[in-house]
Formats: C-alpha cells, sequence, structure tokens
C-alpha cells in the first residue's frame, strides 16, 4: 500500500477491485494501476492514482465534447491554427517514438505517462486551445478536419491503457460511419514519423514566453481579460512573426512590436537570450 505495508486481508489494506471499477471506471483504475508500477520498484498502490485515472478519462472526454460541439465553415485557417498543426504534428511524431522506446524496454509505466502528456498537456491545454474558434465563431473546415485526425491518432495510441472510452469515441459518428470490424482494438497502431526539432524548440520557447505574461499577471494581480502590449527584443534567428497570433491569443495580448532597448515603464523578462518587456504602467 501507500505506507509500504504488504497488502493482507488482515491489515485491510487491500482494496477491492470491483468496487474500485465502480467508483473510478474501468479505464481509470487500469491507469491507476499502471501509475503506480514503475519498473524495478516496489509497488506502491494508491487510491488517489485511481482518482488521477478517473480524471485523465474525463479530460477526453471533455475535449471529445468540445470537438464535436464546434460549428464548422468553409473559411481559411488562422495563422493561430495552421502553427499550431504543424508543432503538434511533429510533437505527436516525437512522442510515439518516446513511448515506442518505453514499449521495447518494458516500461509500461512511462509509456502511459508519455501519453498521458501528450494528450492532457500538449493536445487539451496548448493545440486545442489554439485552434478552437472565439466564442460563438465557427472553425475553419481544415483545421477542423485536421482536429479530427489528430484525436483519432490519439484513441489509438491510447487504447491499451484505456481501452473502454476509446472504443466508445471512435465509433462515434464524428470520426464517420465505422463498418463492425472497424474497431479501434484492431486499427493500426501510430508509427513513428519524422519530427522537426527546430520547430518543436522555438515552440517551447513561444510556450514559455505566454507562462512569463500569465505568471506577470498574475503576480500583478490583473485580470485575464486585460489585454497587454509586448515588446520583443529579437537576439535570435527566432522568427516570431510566424507565432504572433499564438502569443496574441493564448496570453491576451493587444499588440506585439519590437525594440531594441528596455522603454521606460515596462516590465521585463528573459527567454533564452530575447528580452520582453510588458507595459503594465496603465
Amino acid at each position: 500500500d501507500k505506507l509500504g505495508r504488504k497488502m493482507s486481508k488482515s491489515l485491510g489494506n487491500s482494496p477491492d477491485p470491483i468496487q474500485l471499477m465502480e467508483q473510478y471506471g474501468t479505464d481509470g483504475v487500469r491507469v491507476g494501476m499502471l501509475l503506480s508500477s514503475p519498473a524495478g520498484n516496489d509497488l506502491m498502490f494508491d487510491e488517489a492514482y485511481c482518482e488521477q485515472g478517473r480524471n485523465f478519462a474525463n479530460k477526453i472526454w471533455n475535449a471529445f465534447r468540445l470537438v464535436k460541439g464546434w460549428d464548422v465553415a468553409d473559411i481559411p485557417d488562422t495563422a493561430a491554427q495552421r502553427e499550431a498543426s504543424r508543432w503538434f504534428a511533429n510533437r505527436f511524431n516525437q512522442a510515439v517514438a518516446e513511448i515506442d522506446d518505453h514499449f521495447s524496454n518494458y516500461r509500461i509505466s512511462d509509456a502511459l505517462m508519455a501519453s498521458y502528456k501528450l494528450i492532457w498537456d500538449d493536445f487539451c491545454s496548448w493545440y486545442l486551445e489554439l485552434v478552437k474558434p472565439a466564442y460563438q465563431q465557427p472553425i475553419a473546415k481544415g483545421a477542423y478536419e485536421t482536429t479530427k485526425g489528430y484525436f483519432a491518432q490519439l484513441l489509438k495510441l491510447i487504447h491499451p491503457f484505456m481501452p473502454f472510452i476509446s472504443e466508445e469515441l471512435w465509433h462515434d459518428e464524428l470520426f464517420g460511419q465505422r463498418g463492425d470490424r472497424d474497431c479501434c482494438i484492431v486499427a493500426t497502431y501510430p508509427q513513428t514519423g519524422e519530427f522537426d526539432d527546430k520547430n518543436l524548440g522555438e515552440f517551447a520557447i513561444i510556450q514559455q514566453i505566454i507562462s512569463e505574461i500569465r505568471n506577470l499577471r498574475n503576480a500583478k494581480q490583473l485580470s485575464p481579460k486585460t489585454p497587454l502590449p509586448l515588446l520583443i527584443n529579437n537576439r535570435t534567428a527566432i522568427d516570431y512573426g510566424a507565432y504572433i497570433e499564438c502569443i496574441e491569443k493564448m496570453a491576451n495580448v493587444s499588440a506585439i512590436g519590437f525594440a531594441e532597448q528596455k522603454p521606460a515603464g515596462t516590465t521585463s523578462f528573459l527567454v533564452g537570450k530575447d528580452e520582453f518587456y510588458v507595459d503594465i504602467a496603465e
């Protein structure tokens, strides 16, 4: 158990698996068992891991509901949608390579954790937030189809760990009409593809910039709804122009400009060698 004691009936520390499944769902319990089973250690079981597994299933379900609820229009993709798609394609291939390596070394818990981070952090927290349309606005058809394609790939990736929710969503009309034998369990598992390290490195810097602006808001107790102007002192080869819409959308920045020196009254922060100035005086 979580205190390091061997499970036994006399200690009363052996959970009833049926009861756990009724409380957290079978997929949640499967995830909980694997999260508490890193390779090469004593297996310390804690019911909180099953709760984490249930929360993960809820996250996947809510992401599915979000995508299914979008209205679609025949309009061009936005710059943020294009950059998000390019980045996530690279990030997905990078993650599949990492997951394959874990499987080949029988690190099943690590393979699950890599899948968990890809879906929760990269897909839900970043990709979906970048591509989702403004309130009560439609999404571009191209971005919508791309998102559905990524979602289907993620269902195949998570299926060995969470067969029930992945199979259930696989057959939903969102992903088109499925034949009787067109099931997630026999779908081709995602293959490792090439990925662009340069794009992944640049996007990691963009993520850090957005996080720094959010942290600055929290520190100064500014509302997330208050748009802030941003100036960039670009000392590296990164083309920030390609990511302007991503930064504006995720950090609620009103305008982005470039400066070679810190203007008076601005608050600055560094990301790598580049410096950023935010005017919060007003």
